[in-house]
């Protein structure tokens, strides 16, 4: 009630209905017994009474296998209702971070985007999504006018996922305004939930709006599109070169894992995360052999890194899943640097790349931990010795990629967090755990599948659509490399 700077209870009760109303069908756990039941004559007024009955009743008849027919089933279809609008209400507050005026926005844009009136039986209408061949200049400057914009078109160019459209600002003062109002802009267009994006444009007072295009017309690149990327890559014992995908104009996108020098790489369940690692790992076995890199696997869940069990570049000689394990060779690897700085100090070197130029042969180390969340709950001390290696192991040639579907602050402390600068975020649920990934907002509305913020060291996040990978390329690569060692 403070929050929201409602007066009665009824009101925030009315305001939970009306959220969970908008969704499909209820969970079918129950309720908890949290808060004080509200008399039906409060709850509703006898003015609304019955358009609330309406709704309850037909969301029933569209969402749930029995229908409402006597009083006792539709008291329960409130509780359920007001129990879900509730939690939904409270994940949207602590998404806005707490700020009164941005959680209110995002109940008027969720507002907005409901039909006045809606058809009997159908869809509502919308505008027309564009296709690869499709122009939609016309429309985009007249949806900018409805949100209060003036601009002028200036061309467009199709890129794998979407079209990036050159749109000039006589009033480069709008620029914040049409930031605000990217929500806005795609109902309008009729996007069907997927935002666009804008971004500084390439001469005076222009920007660039990239639109999202329907999924059947987008142009994927695959394992053939990686390894063509690393063969025409400058071969340098002393980089590691990783493609995660494609630019919003398809060019690919890549950076030096060893510059970077650590990355954490998050997203919701199904938005490609263990894709992007996987294409990570594949980039480094394209350019490399076992003697200048090892991979040190972990893998908590058991099921991502099987595949490379058989490979010639593991360190340890295993993918580590069991949690013991897992803590022993973290320890390890912390030994492994003290080691090597101790041999760099011998021979006067000060980095892995020094070290080798005075003929220490030492390859590179890259640690993948494929679900931090899990390894860290089951092992609290672990995270010392991470942290310990983030800090100091870059210079030894010592590497950490971090991957976890639940970023949040209890699993990924700051220390963590201060020590990892490279970070690649997938899409998220929520605009917090885009912050806690990459320290701003922007990852809630990505597209999915593959759809990935990249931010590395000193610069703003770039936005890369992911190469796929099948489980598959990961074994052809493993056995083609296995081959020739075996001759």
């Amino acid at each position: 009630m403070n929050g929201l700077g409602l007066s009665t209870r009824a009101a925030v009760a009315r305001l939970a209905l009306g959220r969970s109303l908008a969704l499909g069908a209820l969970p079918e756990e129950g309720v908890d017994a949290k808060g004080l039941e509200i008399p039906a004559q409060i709850l509703f007024s006898t003015q609304d009474i019955m358009v609330w009955v309406g709704l309850i009743v037909t969301h029933a008849v569209r969402h749930a296998d029995k229908p409402l027919n006597s009083s006792d089933a539709f008291r329960a279809a409130v509780r359920s209702h007001w129990h879900r609008g509730a939690s939904l209400l409270m994940e949207d507050w602590l998404a806005a971070n707490e700020d009164y005026d941005r959680f209110v926005e995002t109940l008027i844009n969720r507002r907005a985007s409901l039909p006045e009136i809606a058809e009997r039986g159908g869809a509502v209408p919308s505008v027309k999504q564009p296709t690869e061949s499709t122009d939609i200049s016309g429309e985009l400057l007249k949806a900018l006018s409805d949100i209060g914009i003036t601009g002028e078109a200036r061309g467009y160019t199709h890129g794998p996922r979407v079209t990036r459209y050159k749109i000039l600002l006589p009033d480069i003062n709008q620029f914040d305004k049409l930031r605000r109002g990217l929500e806005r802009l795609g109902l309008v267009l009729g996007l069907n939930g997927a935002l666009p994006s804008v971004s500084p444009g390439d001469e005076a007072k222009t920007v660039f709006i990239d639109v999202p295009r329907p999924v059947d017309t987008w142009k994927n690149t695959g394992f053939s599109d990686l390894k063509a990327w690393c063969a025409d890559a400058p071969d340098d014992p002393n980089r590691l070169t990783v493609f995660p995908g494609v630019d919003v104009m398809g060019k690919p996108f890549s950076f030096d894992l060893a510059s970077a020098p650590h990355v954490l790489v998050g997203g919701a369940t199904g938005m490609g995360k263990s894709v992007c690692v996987h294409a990570l790992i594949l980039s480094l076995l394209l350019k490399h052999s076992p003697s200048t890199l090892q991979l040190a696997l972990i893998d908590p869940k058991q099921v991502e890194f099987a595949v490379y069990a058989d490979s010639e570049f593991l360190y340890g000689g295993a993918v580590v899943s069991d949690a013991a394990k897992a803590r022993d060779q973290i320890r390890a690897l912390v030994q492994e640097m003290e080691s090597r700085y101790a041999q760099f100090a011998k021979a006067g070197a000060s980095s892995i790349a020094e070290a080798r130029a005075k003929g220490i042969r030492l390859p590179f180390i890259v640690v993948f931990i494929e679900e931090l969340a899990d390894l860290i709950v089951q092992n609290r001390d672990v995270e010392t010795h991470i942290v310990r290696l983030a800090q100091k192991a870059r210079a030894a040639g010592i590497h950490l990629v971090l991957a976890t579907q639940r970023p949040d602050a209890k699993t990924f402390s700051g220390l963590i967090r201060s020590n990892i600068p490279a970070r690649i975020a997938l899409t998220v649920q929520k605009a917090s755990e885009s912050s806690i990934i990459l320290d701003e907002t922007g990852a809630e509305s990505l597209l999915g599948r593959g759809d990935m913020l990249i931010k590395t060291t000193g610069s703003s996040p770039v936005r890369v659509h992911g190469v796929y990978i099948a489980r598959t390329d990961a074994q052809e690569q493993v056995r083609r490399q296995r081959a020739p060692m075996r001759a």
